[in-house]
Order: structure tokens, then sequence, then C-alpha cells
């Protein structure tokens, strides 16, 4: 009579029962380093010492096989392409164990943890604030750290990992960033209240050719604005190149030009007058306002409420000033 065979060990079948060859406390010292690019800012932030931030990174090197930082001896550290690839995993892995550490097996109603929000700065002042209030009244656990930034820098922060989430257009989003809308966004003119286009419903480029341009000077938008004109074979006459939303509004109330705006709040300059807001009829693209996150970010259950109450305010902006 023969005996049973016994099962063959399967080194793969275990892999996922083997712990790896590094700790989150390495892993957190990493990302601390990659979020403030120094390992003495990296270990003052943590309360360690830097010469413990430079062995975790040099242990996680050494176990991926691949540099994860590029040194520079008078600037600090900067991400290499894996580096940036892990930093996200790192963070995502981090949310994930920071909210089985506080017990969201057991507490599965209560959301916790942290996000990073970058918002574009033009409609920031009118998102963000009112976001902290919310989240603070309904997910007194949850934390949001914001920033603002023009397009360029929020996407640069959310292929870095520096942010998580980012309210911005879905200008020329490239791949690997995934894009929720939230609304769309059309292109209006912008002009002073008494201006004499401003009893018109809506404008085409053709009746916008003599007016002076007040230019919004930033990185995409400034050629958004300009393709605008463009697309119907026209050039706007700039007078005034500007580079925040308040010295842009301040501008056109002031009579020193009309604007193009995809988000116009009400907006008065005392003794001087308001702007106003009209259809603007260009073939050129209307955008949506959006969510965005790397398609590496893992979204934990504190990101997902956000971009709930991120839609609901974003929903309720006013975009146009009647």
């Amino acid at each position: 009579m023969t005996e049973p065979s016994k099962p063959q060990d399967d080194p793969d079948r275990d892999a996922s029962l083997r712990a790896p060859d590094f700790s989150l406390r390495q892993l957190s010292y990493f990302v601390a380093a990659a979020h403030h690019q120094s390992v003495q800012k990296a270990a003052a932030a943590l309360h360690v010492s830097a010469p413990a931030i430079s062995a975790a990174i040099a242990h996680l090197e050494t176990t991926l096989g691949e540099p994860l930082f590029l040194r520079r001896h008078a600037r600090g550290l900067i991400l290499t392409e894996l580096g940036s690839a892990f930093a996200i995993e790192c963070r995502s892995l981090l949310q994930e164990a920071w909210g089985l550490g506080a017990g969201r097996l057991f507490e599965r109603a209560e959301v916790h943890g942290r996000v990073r929000l970058g918002c574009l700065f033009t409609f920031g002042p009118y998102v963000v604030p009112p976001l902290l209030k919310t989240i603070q009244a309904q997910f007194p656990r949850a934390r949001v750290e914001w920033r603002e930034g023009h397009h360029e820098h929020l996407l640069e922060a959310l292929h870095s990992g520096a942010i998580d989430l980012a309210v911005m257009y879905d200008f020329e989003v490239p791949s690997g960033i995934i894009a929720v809308p939230l609304r769309p966004a059309p292109l209006q003119v912008v002009l002073a209240e008494r201006h004499p286009l401003a009893e018109r419903r809506s404008l085409a480029p053709v009746d916008l050719l003599t007016e002076p341009l007040v230019l919004l000077d930033l990185p995409r938008t400034r050629d958004y604005m300009l393709s605008a004109y463009s697309a119907h074979g026209a050039t706007p006459r700039v007078s005034q190149h500007v580079y925040s939303m308040g010295m842009l509004l301040a501008m056109v109330a002031s009579g020193h030009g009309i604007s193009l705006l995809n988000f116009c709040p009400p907006y008065e300059v005392p003794g001087v007058g308001r702007v106003v807001s009209r259809a603007f009829d260009s073939l050129v693209r209307q955008p949506n306002i959006v969510v965005a996150y790397s398609h590496r970010y893992h979204l934990p259950r504190v990101a997902n409420a956000v971009i709930e109450q991120l839609a609901v305010l974003v929903d309720e902006l006013v975009l146009e000033a009647r």
C-alpha cells in the first residue's frame, strides 16, 4: 500500500505571508524625506536623528536595487522617477496602516486620516475654506492639508506624489492622471458693469477685437485664452498682463480692459464699480472643473469623503458675475 504523497512546498504560495525586507517606519522616513526634500528637515519633522533617516533610505535603495533620490549637495534631495512612483505607493500604504491601527475594521462608520489637497488658485478661496469647515464638522478625525497653485504646478505635484487630490480644470490632463468631472465651466467675457458690451447676453470674438484685453498670464491659462481668439483667426489687443485673479478683476472693474475667465465670482471695487460676465460664443473647448488624482493613488475612505464634499461645494459655486 503506497503512502499518500506530501504536498510540495510552494514558495510563491506563502509569499504574501512573509514580512517584506523593510518596515513601515522606514517607509515613513522615506516619505518624510521626499516631502521635505531634505534629510535634516525630515528628521526635525519626525523628531528623530538625521542618520536614522539616511539609514532607512539606504536600506530601501539596497532592497529595491535602484536609487530613490538624486543627491544635490547644496540643494537637498530630488526624487528619481522610481522614487516618485514609490513615494505615492508608500503614502497609500501608510494611510491604510494608520486606518488599521486606529481600529478601522471595528469602526467602519468613522472616517479618519489625512488628505493633501491642491486647488487651482483662481477658485481656491471659494473652495478650500468651506471644505475645511465641512470636513472638521462631519469628520473630526480627518485632516485636509492644502496648497494653492496654477495648472502646471498642480499636475507636477500630482505626478510627484506631493499632493493626493487636485481641484482644477481638465486642460490637457496627461495619461496617468484620473480626472473626475464635477461641473462644466464655460469661458466667459468679463466686463466692467458700465461697459457698452455688458448690455449683450453673449459675445463673440469679433465683438472683442477692438477691446483691450487684460490677460491672465500664467502657464496654459495664457495659451488657452489666446486660442479663444486664434480659433477664429483673430488676434487680441493685449493691454495688461496680470498674474492673479484679484488684479485681473480690479483692472477690469476699473475700466482698463475686458478679460476672459472660466470662473468669474462677483467682484466690486468700492467707489469704482463691479464686474459682470457674459457668455462667450467661441470655438474653443469648454473645460470642466474636476478633481484629479494619480492612477497610482489608491483612494482611502477619507479621500472619497473629501471628493464627495468637493462635488457638493463646486456644484454650489457661483461661476458667473451677473
